[in-house]
């Protein structure tokens, strides 16, 4: 491939790739949701899991992963720190299955977060026209599910 055309290639990647997109816009959303919950010592994605294991829903730290949206990898790590913050405690299930749940620590911290947590998700809302707040998380769905598709389909 020639010089042009691997520029033209890689142009075209810039431009188009789902994936590159996708990346930039989560990381600069973590990033206000982050600042915002900053002065607590908490991320967005410590908070989206504590916040999910309060749910009681996850049986096991897959259905978690899952439910959070994150790799395995991320979850461990970020339970990790929830663990030795006191934000999360570790109880045996069934078989090899450890079960997660919010400790009094946890709830409050859940308690101060979540006005900080609105005041980041009203202000990345208020930034957007009105009649694009559905339509983006309804596209978030399609992009899942596609990506979700081809994955099922190369297992």
């Amino acid at each position: 491939m020639n010089r042009n055309s691997l520029v033209a290639e890689l142009t075209l990647i810039g431009a188009s790739c789902l994936g590159r997109a996708a990346r930039r816009t989560a990381n600069v959303v973590t990033r206000a949701y982050n600042k915002a919950l900053g002065p607590l010592g908490i991320e967005v994605t410590q908070f989206t899991i504590l916040c999910t294991v309060a749910l009681e829903k996850a049986q096991s730290a897959s259905e978690l992963a899952d439910l959070v949206g994150v790799e395995r990898s991320t979850l461990a790590r970020n339970l990790d720190r929830l663990v030795a913050g006191g934000l999360v405690a570790v109880e045996k299930g069934d078989g090899r299955k450890v079960l997660h749940r919010v400790t009094e620590a946890g709830s409050d911290m859940i308690a101060e977060a979540l006005p900080l947590w609105r005041q980041a998700q009203d202000a990345i809302l208020a930034k957007l026209p009105p009649e694009m707040d559905e339509a983006i998380r309804s596209d978030f769905r399609h992009l899942r599910r596609a990506a979700n598709g081809v994955l099922a389909e190369a297992s």
